[in-house]
């Protein structure tokens, strides 16, 4: 992997590589263009409502009112430049220059924004927010080495997956500071002007239009405080998906690091026709469950140090999502196993990994890590499989 320091990531996908580490596989039986939707999204469209304000307007902080679009109060004003800096996906005048971002009822789509990072040096970031309007499925954050007009441009590989400056499946993340003793001064190294890409996935379930928009900030940390780069865990299982309809099965998968490895937090992504996601630690031939995950729409992302001791137990008798407790470590062949049920029933579509909610199924393991052997060299745990 280049290793730009990279920021902590909840999103995909497509067009990956394997990359230095080993993975095995196997099974068991038991934006781009605007497609339509039929499944929920992370928020409930079903609610959307325009929660317009008497007057199409613009706060002191400089955020919308009365756009007529539901959302407005998920605005998140920019930071101090001098304390930080922030990306936005959106409109830039409220007035006239909607269409592009406005999604009908019924549709979903994946695309690409460029835009240049406004840092004018070399600077390490630390704390985040993104707050997004609602229909996101996931948003991811990358920079790219290639300049590139500023807009909505083609989605290039590594704009797919988790990177340098994030992402999330969850429409609100407060970030600011890491409670965790032993994660203090964690960050990322964002290059002056950087070419950022966002990459927004959106789905729009409800009978009213919404309007695709994410607010993303970025806050400074002093180098001298800076005690480690934090980076992604991304290990993605089912690219050779091909699940006939009438198919109830689960796949298994599991990577090992190259490098002692410490687990932030992990966090499944799946789509419509995954009904669970579990992963075990599997050191000297034992396994412990480590995570488990029912909800493909609103995944739970467990974190793992000492401010979060009492992660709940998973129990699959109640379909209860839970984690381990406690710190998470990874040595160089201790795998990382995990497995997706997929049920897809009689009459549908067959499914393949895609963005698509409804005709797509993906079976990936993301979350945040840190380097256990030299926390200040950029490492991140990846593996891609069939």
């Amino acid at each position: 992997m280049s290793h730009l320091e990279r920021l902590p990531a909840r999103a995909l996908l497509v067009s990956l590589a394997c990359g230095s580490f080993a993975c095995s596989s196997s099974s068991s039986a038991t934006p781009g263009p605007v497609s339509d939707a039929g499944a929920s999204a992370n928020v409930a469209a079903d609610a959307l409502v325009a929660d317009a304000g008497p007057t199409l307007g613009m706060t002191d902080a400089g955020c919308p009112t009365g756009t007529g679009f539901q959302g407005d109060n998920a605005c998140l004003p920019a930071p101090d430049p001098a304390q930080g800096f922030q990306l936005h996906y959106g409109p830039t005048e409220y007035a006239s220059d909607v269409s592009p971002f406005v999604l009908e009822p019924g549709k979903e789509t994946v695309d690409c924004v460029y835009q240049k990072t406004p840092n004018t040096t070399d600077r390490y970031v630390s704390g985040y927010q993104f707050y997004m309007r609602p229909g996101s499925h996931h948003l991811n954050m990358n920079i790219n080495g290639q300049a590139e007009d500023a807009g909505f441009g083609m989605c290039q590989a590594n704009d797919q997956s988790p990177g340098i400056l994030g992402g999330s499946e969850t429409p609100k993340v407060d970030q600011l500071s890491d409670p965790a003793p032993e994660n203090a001064g964690l960050a990322v190294k964002v290059p002056a002007n950087s070419q950022a890409v966002i990459n927004f996935h959106v789905i729009n379930t409800g009978t009213k239009p919404i309007l695709r928009e994410a607010w993303l900030n970025y806050m400074y940390i002093d180098p001298s405080q800076v005690k480690g780069i934090r980076g992604n865990v991304f290990l993605v299982g089912g690219v050779g998906f091909r699940i006939d309809p009438g198919t109830h099965q689960t796949y298994q998968y599991s990577c090992t690091p190259d490098r002692p490895t410490r687990v932030l937090d992990l966090a499944a992504h799946m789509h419509v026709h995954a009904t669970r996601m579990s992963a075990w630690k599997v050191a000297s031939g034992q396994a412990t469950k480590i995570y488990e995950s029912y909800d493909w729409a609103n995944p739970n992302d467990f974190r793992f140090d000492s401010v979060h001791p009492h992660n709940p137990v998973p129990d699959p008798t109640t379909r209860t999502a839970g984690a381990v407790s406690g710190t998470l470590t990874f040595q160089p062949g201790e795998y990382l196993q995990w497995e997706c049920e997929v049920d897809n029933p009689a009459g549908g579509s067959v499914l393949t990994f895609r963005n698509e909610v409804e005709t797509g199924e993906m079976c990936i393991m993301t979350g945040t890590m840190v380097p256990a052997d030299d926390p200040m060299k950029p490492y991140d745990f990846t593996c891609t499989l069939n």
